[in-house]
């Protein structure tokens, strides 16, 4: 290299040599050039990118595990190992994946059991298994079927469309009458009444153990029997199941409410009625009740007593059917899971605003934006409660043990931590001053 012709004192050229160049660098460049390999160029310079310089980088970068020096399945041993998977980030990644997709199985194998409940429950309605009472099913007998249309909680009335069946010769399936001519009747269906002994004679008919509507002149509320088709709506009125149980009493209870209703039903033939000239005689026997479909957030079942079955004769001869209806497993579910999570959010909250403000741990105020989180809580609360399946309006007894004493509790924290984080701030400014 001729340095002379650009620069021709000698001692600029000794200055700009490679050698000095090097020593005369910073002495940070000069320990950086240590750590490159020897090997060097044919300018005598180190070559910085040579292979024992990139198997050095890539062992600086490699993190090796720290050997555990504990004693083997101690406290101190599991907590060096997990503090190393972590530094890792492997396995306690997969760990709470893992956890993350076990919990969404449980909770819907959860909902499918209770999905499977709710379908067994209907089956065991519509054949009449979930609550018989006294009354009997041979093949051929009559049975009024009550299809569930809605339960009001706030009217407390229920809904029941109502229509005639018999039983097949297998004991269990239902078929409509007025499908043939065989099955074809004109049948008055009465409701809330009383059947007496007939205690009127006719001249073509024996009257010896007829029966007939107690009111002769009470009207029928549908004639049944002629068509598939054929049927009634009834509304039935619901009161409180269990006297002085504030648990359960309707909605104040809620979900643990329980309701009862009832309704009498009595039937006549209406061609044997006209052909004796006898208005509201010739009592049809109804054995039994099924209730079909399902009311939503509701468990409505039905037990029936025909008192035709009964020997004594002054035991009239209606079908009873004694409803109770009360909240299924979900709905509980649902409402106990809803209170633990706030009373665990309420205490979580409470927890931290005493150390923070009794304790005066005063990280929690700084680094922390506590003040954000309990009001989120303070108007997360409600929303929560308003979502419940089947909540009735606010003042239920649920709202008096877990949502109430909740948003107080929150209301009193969110204050004390804002006046503390504002006597935080004073005390900041005093000290600046």
């Amino acid at each position: 290299m001729q340095t002379d012709r650009l620069f021709p004192n000698p001692h600029i050229t000794e200055v700009l040599s490679p050698n000095s160049l090097v020593h005369d660098a910073p002495k940070d460049y000069q320990l950086g050039l240590n750590n490159y390999s020897h090997a060097s160029t044919p300018n005598g310079l180190p070559a910085p990118y040579s292979q024992d310089h990139k198997g050095e980088k890539k062992k600086r970068t490699k993190s090796v595990p720290r050997p555990n020096p504990h004693r083997k399945f101690s406290k101190e041993w599991f907590n060096h190992a997990y503090k190393t998977a972590v530094e890792v980030g492997k396995w306690p990644r997969v760990a709470y994946v893992l956890l993350g997709l076990i919990l969404i199985c449980v909770w819907i194998g959860v909902m499918l059991a209770f999905a499977n409940e709710e379908v067994k429950f209907e089956r065991n309605n519509l054949e009449g298994i979930s609550a018989r009472g006294a009354s009997r099913r041979d093949v051929g007998a009559t049975l009024i079927k009550g299809t569930l249309r809605q339960f009001d909680p706030d009217r407390r009335s229920l809904t029941v469309m109502w229509s005639l069946a018999y039983l097949a010769i297998d004991n269990k399936t239902l078929l409509d009458y007025g499908t043939s001519k065989l099955d074809t009747f004109h049948l008055n269906l009465y409701r809330d009444v009383k059947a007496v002994p007939e205690d009127r004679n006719s001249t073509i008919w024996n009257m010896e153990g007829e029966y007939r509507v107690d009111n002769i002149t009470e009207i029928p509320i549908a004639v049944l029997g002629a068509h598939p088709w054929d049927s009634v709506t009834t509304s039935i009125d619901f009161t409180q199941a269990v006297a002085e149980n504030a648990w359960e009493q309707p909605l104040f209870g809620y979900p643990f409410d329980t309701w009862a209703g009832q309704i009498v039903f009595a039937m006549t033939d209406r061609d044997s009625a006209q052909e004796t000239g006898l208005n509201n005689s010739f009592i049809v026997s109804i054995t039994d009740a099924v209730l079909a479909d399902s009311t939503f957030n509701w468990r409505i079942t039905a037990s029936t007593n025909d008192t035709c079955s009964l020997p004594e004769a002054d035991a009239g001869c209606e079908l009873h059917i004694d409803f109770s209806g009360k909240r299924p497993a979900l709905v509980i579910f649902a409402a106990m899971v809803a209170l633990i999570v706030n009373w665990l959010i309420t205490a979580a909250i409470f927890l931290v605003t005493g150390e923070a403000v009794i304790m005066r741990r005063v990280h929690i105020l700084k680094e922390t934006d506590i003040l954000g989180v309990c009001l989120t809580a303070l108007f997360a609360l409600p929303s929560v409660r308003s979502i419940l399946p089947g909540a009735p309006a606010f003042g239920c007894i649920i709202d008096l043990i877990g949502i109430i004493p909740n948003i107080i509790l929150i209301s009193l924290c969110t204050t004390a931590i804002a006046v503390s984080k504002l006597r935080m701030r004073r005390s900041r400014a005093g000290k600046a001053d």
